[in-house]
């Protein structure tokens, strides 16, 4: 069997992240690759690579050519806009033996599509903000009071919250879509806001961790301060979202406590800006992505982590020499 060889695309900051891979993967082999030769992660690996930005035209192929140069045998991405370029690409990563780490790319597109995903959630029975994608939709709802100011108003596609905003009135409402017809309207959830870690096993296809953080703040869309905490209705409520869904490897997930009722507000089909809190409490994403690379299950260990410890996210610094960046080729 090929000892393991992850190459981690679109590092960028997640250096946290990629340190925990390099420290369980001893057997095996971690890479990193970003276009900014300046993404602090690259560094936490010994062999990192400057690859083109995701949108050029030669992106996918220049990662297949690294892969079979480098040995690679499977890859995973840290950002959004790159999984659903993965997961179109998954036969022809597989041609060379490289396995692609990501969801099938019906799965990325259901997560990245706001409106979608509300009526995903409707469908079967999940409580979700009401959603609207137009105007008209939203103006009516309002005329009959299905939904009242203030709003959340949000790219129907889009990630890192950004143009994410509160608004007020419907004038300014109306302001938004006039300049970006893309929006959504959702109404405005007040509760406990909750970030879940979910790993679906990639072989058995069955759901092996889920770990439950309450956001405390939050900063530039990824949660800076949160308490671990075991609920068994998050963990029901994730196992139902997940049957049927073709979601796998590592998940995050964002819901709403509001007076009892869970509401799921989205899923990103990756690892989320918070996980460091649950590798921290004993949940391993890495150790388990290892396992099933080696064609081992991983058996569920749903809510085995410690409750009550609270993340606080904070700054460090990595130092790069002149030389060394002058030595990256891309």
């Amino acid at each position: 069997m090929k000892t393991p060889h992850l190459l981690i695309t679109s590092a960028g900051r997640r250096a946290k992240l990629v340190d925990y891979f390099v420290r369980d993967w001893t057997t095996g082999r971690v890479s990193t690759a970003d276009c900014n030769p300046l993404a602090a992660a690259l560094y936490m690996t010994q062999h990192h690579y400057i690859v083109p930005k995701i949108d050029e035209v030669d992106y996918i192929d220049h990662l297949l050519r690294l892969c079979q140069t480098e040995k690679v045998t499977a890859i995973l991405s840290l950002i959004d806009p790159e999984l659903g370029l993965l997961a179109e690409a998954t036969e022809r990563f597989q041609a060379i033996g490289v396995t692609v780490i990501v969801s099938s790319h019906e799965a990325c597109q259901l997560c990245f599509d706001k409106y979608a995903m509300y009526e995903y959630c409707l469908s079967r029975g999940i409580a979700h903000a009401q959603t609207y994608h137009s105007m008209e939709s939203f103006r009516e709802a309002l005329a009959l009071s299905e939904i009242k100011l203030p709003v959340f108003v949000k790219p129907r596609s889009g990630s890192a919250s950004i143009e994410v905003r509160r608004v007020e009135t419907l004038a300014e409402v109306e302001q938004l879509f006039a300049k970006n017809s893309g929006l959504i309207v959702q109404e405005l959830l007040v509760g406990q806001e909750l970030g879940v870690d979910a790993y679906v096993d990639l072989i058995s296809g069955k759901v092996t961790s889920i770990f439950v953080k309450e956001k405390l703040t939050m900063r530039a869309g990824e949660t800076d301060k949160s308490r671990s905490v075991v609920r068994e209705d998050v963990f029901e409520l994730v196992e139902q979202v997940l049957e049927h869904s073709g979601l796998i490897g590592p998940l995050d997930f964002d819901l709403f406590d509001v007076d009892g009722t869970l509401y799921l507000s989205e899923i990103n089909p990756r690892f989320g800006g918070g996980y460091p809190h649950a590798y921290e409490c004993g949940v391993n994403f890495p150790a388990q992505l290892f396992r099933n690379l080696q064609h081992e299950i991983n058996p569920p260990h749903i809510g085995n982590y410690t409750s009550d410890l609270y993340m606080l996210k904070h700054d460090t610094m990595t130092l790069v020499s002149a030389a060394a960046l002058q030595q990256m080729k891309r």
